[in-house]
């Protein structure tokens, strides 16, 4: 007689879900790696768009150089980050000696790329200091100016002043580098003198020599008869030259061109029927008062 044994298959063991405390860890260090590299682009698109709207500012400020370069470090991070914690790029050396080959594999090749291009840039020129002489039409010895008035500067919309020393100077210690040899506007504040034209000059070297001539003169005042106080009207008024007539209550507004004026100026007054009244007149003296005799 024959028995029949009925043998089931045995069902394999089941194997663990879970995966291994090691595949973890590298998981958590790859997100770790990669939220590092994320918040480093983002910091830097940041200051990518501070650099772009406000580039006028951080030029005549001489700032947009360090925004550059920390746009440049943030964006180094990041991609060290990424690219060595999150994508483990490697690099291998072959040879016994320092004269081996260093092979490169993964993105570490664009990293040493970087790097390399990094350190070939052309360095910024660093700002320097500008002395700006005054002198007058007879050239440059010709100190028309002395412990008096200001140079005023415009870089980029950021206006800067010095005053004028005893030597007919005036000292910036510090202009932004992108302005060299760049034409800039330069003004002249003083109340007897200005530039005999407002043309732009160009910053080269750590000197430049500003021309200044006398102002426009008005001289203005009254001619009276000294004993009635009367006004004279038709007074003949003379300067430098340059003469006019008095008007209505005696008065007069003589105008003389900058060329004309100088610091030992005489006017004298004449009038039918007076005698000629003469004096010395400073520029900035104020109205005259000048009474005839007859």
């Amino acid at each position: 007689m024959h028995h029949w044994v009925l043998v089931m298959p045995r069902k394999p063991p089941l194997q663990s879900q879970t995966p291994p405390v090691g595949a973890n860890k590298a998981r958590s260090r790859i997100f770790l790696y990669a939220m590092l590299s994320l918040g480093g682009f983002g910091l830097c698109l940041l200051l990518v768009v501070l650099l772009v709207t406000n580039a006028r500012l951080l030029v005549s400020v001489g700032l947009d150089d360090r925004i550059y370069f920390l746009i440049v470090v943030t964006l180094g991070v990041s991609a060290n980050a990424f690219l060595f914690g999150a994508l483990r790029s490697n690099a291998s050396y072959d040879g016994r000696h320092a004269g081996g080959v260093l092979k490169l594999g993964g993105p570490i090749v664009g990293v040493a790329l970087v790097v390399i291009a990094a350190f070939r840039l052309p360095q910024r020129p660093s700002n320097f200091p500008l002395t700006v002489y005054v002198h007058g039409s007879a050239g440059q010895q010709d100190l028309v100016l002395r412990n008096q008035g200001e140079v005023l500067l415009d870089l980029g919309g950021n206006r800067r002043s010095a005053p004028i020393g005893d030597k007919g100077q005036a000292f910036f210690p510090e202009i932004p580098a992108n302005f060299r040899e760049q034409k800039v506007n330069v003004a002249l504040d003083s109340s007897d003198y200005e530039r005999p034209d407002n043309r732009p000059l160009e910053l080269k070297g750590t000197s430049l020599y500003l021309e200044a001539r006398r102002k426009p003169l008005h001289i203005t005042g009254n001619v009276v008869d000294a004993e009635t106080k009367a006004p004279v009207v038709g007074a003949t008024v003379s300067v430098a030259g340059i003469s006019t007539k008095t008007l209505e209550q005696g008065r007069f507004d003589l105008p003389l061109p900058s060329d004309h004026v100088r610091d030992d100026m005489v006017m004298s007054v004449s009038a039918d029927g007076y005698q000629t009244w003469s004096d010395g007149v400073a520029p900035g003296s104020g109205p005259v008062g000048v009474a005839l005799l007859r």
